[in-house]
């Protein structure tokens, strides 16, 4: 083997495997990943360019064409193998999510495949070439499409990559997938079926434009299959999250008309009070005054009058819930400090009144003591929201991986009300709208449950 075969062998490899390696970790952000972008870059490079360098010794190991083939395509795989394997352990992500990138990945080959396939049929005369004896995996042809390629078809991958894809895994989450991703499933097995058949078939002189015919039926097909499962996903997304929203301001609407309701209820008992007060005043019995008054408040409380902070929708919101934690006996502390905020009040109300509910069901399953904390803060223009409360246990799908401190999306957690419960998924839609988050723990030793909103337009 010559020095130039080497060279050429080794940086085929290289150049043909190293961009689907890297643009695997593009759509994930760095918080989605076990390495920094860049070192993962920098370590993924150098690996690459160490199996890259074993390639050539790998391939001609044997003397005939055939079993070179075979071993070249068996290193490959190998490798493949391996790198999957890395990346599934690198990547914090659900696997559905994690496995789409992958589809998109094959695709990109593929593309490349057919595109250099093409080339070379073409415009063979105009590359040079080795002898007729010699025995070669890559052409220096190979080697000038992938130049040609970085500089035209990578960088337009890498903004889809990075734009659209990326945009599209932080917006839905894996339960919404399931049907989408059983489509892509299929369709690129059957994509990777259809092509080595083609390529088996008919990669022989005269069927080469049969066979690049077919490639590109195959290439385009995929193409036009993957953008209808995203879009797909997309817009089923969108409207069960319009349809979760306006469920979740339905339920604020019944609550806050139940409490209207109790109010005049409560205006009208008050005259039968007063009406009491009076006729005990006209008698001049004080001590039965002094005594009704006494009962009066107690059962009606003076949680109304409590200022936890100074904007109003929260404040409302902290009074509401607070008197009804109390009013079944549990222990409630509340420490908030919130002005004015650049969020809309009704999204307040859904984001806090879900929560708050969530809450509330929680902790009367749980057994006594029971208590709620409840901690609002608003700094540098963020708004934060943190609610913990007594809970006996939660169900976690798998596949989800926690952050440092252990929370989890409102998608790994599944909902024990009868036909599911929108809750938690409205709470962490509204959060995005404000580049914020809404993630959830459950603390098995301490036995709570632990909700935290984070609105970074606030």
């Amino acid at each position: 083997m010559t020095l130039l075969l080497y060279l050429v062998e080794a940086v085929g490899f290289l150049f043909q495997f190293l961009p689907c390696a890297i643009m695997c970790f593009v759509p994930f952000d760095d918080d989605k990943l076990k390495i920094r972008k860049r070192t993962l870059f920098l370590l993924l490079t150098l690996c690459v360019l160490a199996v890259s360098a074993l390639f050539p010794f790998a391939a001609h190991a044997v003397p005939t064409l055939d079993v070179m083939i075979h071993i070249a395509d068996s290193y490959m795989l190998l490798v493949v193998v391996v790198s999957v394997a890395a990346y599934g352990v690198l990547v914090r992500e659900h696997i559905m999510k994690k496995l789409l990138v992958i589809y998109i990945i094959i695709f990109y080959a593929a593309l490349i495949f057919w595109l250099t396939n093409l080339v070379g049929s073409i415009w063979d005369p105009l590359f040079p070439r080795f002898p007729d004896d010699t025995l070669s995996v890559y052409l220096p042809k190979h080697l000038a499409f992938y130049l040609l390629s970085y500089v035209t078809i990578l960088p337009v991958f890498v903004i889809f990559l990075r734009r659209y894809v990326s945009s599209f895994l932080r917006e839905i989450e894996p339960q919404r997938l399931k049907r989408e991703f059983r489509y892509a499933t299929i369709s690129t097995v059957s994509f990777l079926i259809l092509m080595m058949t083609a390529h088996t078939l008919f990669d022989i002189y005269p069927y080469n434009f049969l066979l690049n015919s077919l490639l590109l039926f195959l290439v385009l097909n995929q193409a036009i299959l993957y953008w209808m499962i995203v879009t797909s996903a997309v817009n089923r997304s969108r409207e069960e999250t319009a349809h979760r929203a306006l469920e979740a301001q339905k339920l604020q609407y019944d609550r806050i008309s139940a409490d209207m309701e109790r109010t005049a209820r409560l205006r009208h008992d008050m005259r039968h009070h007063w009406n009491y007060l009076y006729s005990l005043a006209e008698e001049g019995d004080l001590t039965k005054m002094r005594s009704y008054l006494s009962a009066l408040a107690e059962q009606t409380g003076h949680l109304q009058n409590e200022v936890f902070c100074e904007n109003p929708t929260v404040n409302a919101l902290l009074q509401y819930y607070a008197e009804r934690a109390r009013s079944d006996g549990v222990t409630c502390t509340v420490a908030a400090q919130c002005g004015e905020l650049d969020v809309r009040p009704e999204d307040l109300t859904v984001m806090v009144g879900n929560v708050m509910e969530n809450a509330l069901t929680s902790y009367m399953k749980a057994p006594e003591p029971r208590k709620m904390e409840v901690a609002v803060g608003q700094f540098h223009g963020s708004f934060t929201l943190e609610v913990t409360n007594s809970c006996p246990g939660v169900r976690v799908s798998r596949g989800f991986t926690p952050d440092a401190e252990g929370f989890l999306p409102a998608g790994a957690f599944q909902s024990t009300r009868n036909g599911g419960g929108h809750g938690m998924a409205s709470v962490a839609d509204l959060a995005k709208v404000y580049s914020g988050s809404a993630t959830f723990k459950f603390d098995p030793e301490r036995m709570v449950f632990v909700s935290r909103i984070i609105l970074n337009r606030a």
